[in-house]
């Protein structure tokens, strides 16, 4: 195989491809990408962790056809230093790869490809197209409450809902939960065309990469398998397996009688956790790390927190309705979910000190006046209309 690319078309295909190498597998063809020349001057990329998995075309001059795979990482760094605009890639047949560019040259071990692993389908009866764009952000703010541990396997993954028009995403990992709603413009691509209902899950790994690999000004098209989703977007294919099993009733566990509410500027709460934290996570060996205690009276809200190596105490003005209340958090739980929220105002609610809380955008955030008048306009003109809940577990305060 002898194959000559622009160095700037393989740097980034190279570096995308990296979204699905594995790095912890004792198969040394799954360390590395495929390339297989498929037809005319194009080359097909391809990376798979046995998990997910990524793949994209290229154009190049093929000299010499051939399939064969060559360790990710090191190509990857290799690439990054080339000084020459071109880079050509021969493979002899004792699989030694010759990488050149300019005046420099190196040589890597190569593997053959018929050995890589063999791909799923990458195509389904199911399917729909969205904005990026939009995709991208949902995740973002609900990414933070995914689980990282296996013990529920659903936990690990992010829920996602389409129907009506309407792209739900749901998180949870036990001590938060997220749910990202939005009305937009998605495209039905179900092969039978059937109305656009699905429900799957997607782990949380994957979503990770999918972020990177999305361009906000474009569209991704999503298709589901049997037990796969495939993501293609700007002539790249990524793909990841699902995760089996019921999302839970997480609509169950919103809690319904809050009967305390309180409004704040999000920045300012923001603020006073952020500088609560420098306590609260503080690092020391041996040393459980401190929550934040938050006490809600009359029309302010006083942050405070005490830990093995100090102390810290703030306070911020509020808008509150009902009776005072003494609740405390894991301050990075409570701050992840403050910094996924937008907008200027956000609406606390709360039942009592042992239930969680529920933090959504205040009904009259206007995010100003023409910030007011552009939502009263959206809704007349029947534009995509968005919401967000976070809920959060107290922590037990010590007497």
């Amino acid at each position: 195989m002898k194959l000559t690319f622009t160095k700037s078309t393989l740097e980034s295909v190279v570096n995308d491809s990296l979204c699905s190498v594995s790095d912890k597998n004792t198969i040394p063809v799954v360390e590395g990408i495929r390339f297989r020349t498929e037809k005319g001057d194009v080359c097909s990329l391809t990376t798979y962790d046995l998990e997910k998995g990524f793949r994209a075309e290229v154009g190049c001059e093929v000299e010499e056809p051939g399939n064969f795979v060559i360790n990710a990482q090191k190509l990857n760094r290799i690439i990054k230093y080339m000084p020459d605009e071109y880079i050509t890639i021969e493979v002899n047949e004792n699989f030694v790869a010759e990488i050149t560019g300019g005046r420099s040259k190196f040589e890597l071990h190569a593997l053959d490809g018929k050995t890589f692993p063999s791909l799923p389908e990458l195509d389904g009866e199911k399917g729909f197209t969205v904005n990026a764009g939009i995709l991208r952000k949902m995740i973002n703010q609900v990414f933070f409450a995914i689980s990282t541990t296996d013990q529920r396997p659903v936990l690990c993954g992010a829920y996602f809902i389409i129907e009506n028009g309407r792209l739900n995403i749901v998180a949870c990992d036990g001590n938060r939960l997220a749910v990202r709603k939005k009305s937009c413009e998605i495209i039905n691509n179900n092969k039978d065309n059937t109305e656009l209902e699905l429900k799957f899950i997607v782990p949380g790994r994957t979503l990770a990469q999918l972020v990177k690999l999305m361009d906000d000004d474009s569209d991704v098209r999503i298709k589901l398998g049997r037990k796969h989703v495939i993501f293609k977007m700007d002539g790249k294919t990524f793909f990841s397996r699902l995760i089996d099993g019921e999302y839970i009733d997480y609509d169950r566990v919103i809690p319904k009688n809050a009967g305390i509410k309180v409004v704040t500027d999000r920045m300012s709460i923001i603020s006073s956790l952020e500088r609560a934290s420098l306590v609260t996570e503080d690092k020391n060996v041996g040393q459980t790390k401190s929550y934040v205690k938050c006490e809600f009276e009359g029309n302010l809200l006083k942050v405070s927190s005490n830990s093995i190596t100090g102390s810290v105490y703030d306070e911020i003005p509020i808008e509150k309705t009902g009776d005072d209340l003494t609740i405390a958090f894991n301050c990075r739980y409570l701050l992840e979910a403050l910094r996924a929220a937008d907008g200027d105002r956000l609406s606390l609610m709360f039942v009592n000190p042992l239930v969680s809380v529920i933090i959504e955008k205040e009904e009259n955030d206007t995010e100003g006046e023409a910030g007011a008048q552009k939502q009263a306009s959206a809704e007349e003109d029947g534009e995509p209309d968005e919401s967000y809940l976070y809920m959060v577990c107290p922590v037990k305060m010590k007497d």
